[in-house]
């Protein structure tokens, strides 16, 4: 008997060790494999409301209960896993009010574990953490080698029109003059160009950032950038060429193209060289520097991918393109090539994919919301590796790709999805920070919340009451996300039903607000109130409205174009400390205008109320710009900041008929 009771305990806890030992390995890798995840018995765990809930689900069209209590209030993360770009999915969310069904349909409810503290000791990486020497190690000096003296005129091919990169009649042949060299670079301009067209000082400026900065620091942080034309130096060409590009369309700073590295394409579809291209219009300053701190990361990933004898099967494939800027813009010591790429991401998180393999082919090129959404996923990588050496270990990684970051981090991709998206809300629900130092300059509070010329107040929440719209739709493009916002206006408890049309690919994660955190919002609407003295077809006016906390005041608004394809110059960030302005709106000016009119109490909250002027003039006369992204800084008694967005879409009539109608808000 005591033997038969013996086993009959050994096979009831089987399941529970099993399931324990599946679900330990699942969050884990090993030598590149990924292992899922066993799923979890519906209620066979208790969950935690206050800490992050999975919902997984077992079809596309799940429901499951919410309760609603008159202080409660949640954010449904839909991540969209499919991995094509330029795939959106819809999905269609509906509330049932009258449901009394408490039990999930198709789906059950886990708590997300917290991968990211709960592995970071005793890993087992992808590559080993390499040797001080050798993480350290510099190119030689030129006297320790036996190399030629760079060309005092050298010939390069560059692709400047549309269409395909494999056809050789799209490529110009330029002729580049040495200017300058230092041991390690050598300058070359283009031969329809003069030195004395160039910005003053910008050649000097060139090299010494390369000496002094760039080369030692890209060369620590991911390795030596291999000499292909054995001139001792890398090259620089500067050319007029960078700000016609596409037939005139486009104008860039800089780009590396990754087969001048490869010795064996054939010209004109590769130069023979350690180089880069910059556009000749540039000028000294802290954008020259995060440009090449970019740009010669590029050439060290290309360095590494194109070595001859990196395997017996000869050079790697070429990096990823999402990979390959993620790499390079967290390689930049300053925001000036970031900054408005992450607000545009922030602005509508759901439209811009995370992994494009190719954007040109993606038609996603100086896509910014897309370069936006993976320079904060890189860091955010990098933040988390427990070596400290995400960088080197990323740039030597032979693989690419989602395979190449699931090694890296030895995390599924759809966990890192999840885990990322939700440090994104965090950003949010509490894009707070305390009372920090001032710019000198503006006088600006320089805290978290502040990137660049940018005010970041985390990725956009798209706000949905069931209570008043028992359903909504979205779409999401492929490895996006959208955050949707879930409240009720009601101070009376309700349980409901919420239904999700979606798709396959399709994971759903709920997270609860923090109890009694007042969240501040912000409301913009054409000015139906304009008087007629005032009102003029050159004009636009906007009234914003700041829903506050009581004992807090809003300090600082501040508004910018918003659209996928506009340049930091373009989007014309503009920030108003508000205690600076008057009540009133002065005079036509024929600039931008902003006036204070006032702060009222309304139900237990403030409401601050501010008009904006702008100049049709100041409209960008292209499509790119979709909208105006305003945002608000509010500050607390206990001098934290939260910083509030929302966007109003540019009008496309005159002014007459703008007061007719309130565009849509994103409020967060």
């Amino acid at each position: 008997m005591s033997a038969m009771a013996l086993v009959l305990i050994a096979l009831a806890i089987q399941p529970f060790a099993t399931h324990f030992t599946d679900d330990w390995k699942a969050n884990r890798t090993h030598s590149g494999t990924i292992t899922a995840r066993k799923p979890v018995i519906p209620g066979a765990l208790p969950v935690d409301w206050n800490q992050p809930v999975n919902i997984i689900t077992s079809s596309k069209n799940p429901s499951f209960p919410l309760s609603l209590r008159s202080d409660d209030e949640y954010v449904l993360i839909i991540n969209n896993l499919e991995r094509t770009p330029q795939h959106s999915r819809t999905v269609h969310l509906s509330a049932d009010l009258k449901s009394n069904d408490r039990a999930p349909d198709d789906c059950y409810f886990q708590n997300t574990s917290n991968l990211i503290q709960s592995t970071h000791s005793n890993r087992h990486l992808s590559i080993s953490p390499v040797s001080d020497e050798r993480q350290h190690q510099i190119p030689l000096a030129l006297s320790d080698l036996e190399i030629k003296h760079p060309e005092n005129e050298r010939a390069f091919y560059l692709f400047v029109t549309e269409g395909d990169f494999s056809d050789k009649n799209k490529y110009t042949r330029i002729t580049g003059r040495l200017i300058q060299q230092s041991p390690r670079v050598a300058v070359y301009l283009d031969d329809q160009q003069h030195t004395k067209e160039l910005t003053a000082g910008l050649v000097n400026e060139i090299i010494k950032i390369m000496e002094q900065q760039v080369l030692d620091q890209i060369t620590r942080k991911c390795g030596p950038i291999r000499d292909v034309d054995q001139d001792g130096r890398f090259t620089i060409l500067l050319s007029p060429w960078l700000n016609k590009l596409q037939g005139g369309k486009t104008s860039i700073n800089g780009f590396v193209r990754p087969s001048d590295f490869r010795e064996s394409v054939a010209k004109p579809f590769s130069n023979h060289s350690d180089m880069l291209y910059l556009n000749s219009t540039l000028k000294p300053g802290q954008e020259l520097l995060d440009l090449l701190s970019h740009e010669v990361t590029h050439a060290a990933i290309s360095s590494f991918r194109t070595a001859p004898a990196h395997s017996q099967s000869g050079p790697l494939m070429d990096e990823e393109d999402w990979l390959n800027e993620g790499i390079a813009h967290i390689m930049e010591p300053g925001y000036t090539n970031r900054d408005y790429r992450i607000s545009e991401f922030y602005r509508r998180p759901e439209s811009y994919p995370l992994v494009v393999s190719d954007y040109y082919r993606a038609q996603l090129w100086r896509n910014h919301g897309c370069r936006g959404a993976v320079n904060l996923f890189l860091d955010w990588c990098n933040q988390i590796d427990p070596t400290q050496n995400f960088s080197y270990r990323f740039a030597h990684h032979p693989s690419t790709g989602i395979k190449k970051i699931e090694q890296l981090t030895e995390f599924r991709f759809s966990e890192l999805f999840r885990q990322w998206s939700l440090n994104l809300v965090s950003q949010s629900l509490n894009a707070q920070a305390p009372e920090n130092s001032l710019s000198p300059q503006s006088g600006f509070p320089q805290a978290g919340i502040h990137c660049g010329k940018f005010v970041l107040a985390g990725p956009a929440l798209r706000t949905w009451n069931p209570f008043h719209d028992h359903s909504t739709s979205l779409k999401i493009a492929s490895t996006a996300s959208s955050f949707v916002h879930l409240k009720s206006n009601s101070k009376l408890a309700h349980d409901i039903t919420i239904k999700v049309n979606g798709f396959q690919k399709m994971q759903l994660t709920l997270l609860k607000f923090p109890k009694s955190k007042e969240r501040p919002s912000l409301i913009a609407r054409y000015n139906d109130d304009v008087s007629q003295d005032v009102q003029s077809p050159d004009f636009v006016e906007i009234r914003l409205s700041c829903l506050h906390p009581i004992h807090s005041t809003v300090e600082t608004i501040s508004l910018e174009f918003g659209g996928a394809g506009l340049s930091r110059k373009d989007r014309k960030p503009r920030q108003f400390l508000t205690s600076a302005l008057n009540s009133t709106l002065p005079a036509l000016k024929g600039t931008l205008e902003l006036a204070r009119c006032g702060t009222q109490q309304d139900r237990g909250t403030l409401v601050t109320n501010f008009l904006v002027r702008l100049p049709r003039s100041a409209l960008p006369a292209h499509s790119k710009a979709a909208c105006w992204n305003f945002k608000a800084i509010v500050k607390t008694e206990q001098q934290t900041r939260t910083a509030i967005q929302c966007e109003l879409k540019l009008p496309v009539k005159h002014i007459q008929r703008l007061t007719e109608s309130t565009a849509e808000t994103t409020v967060k």
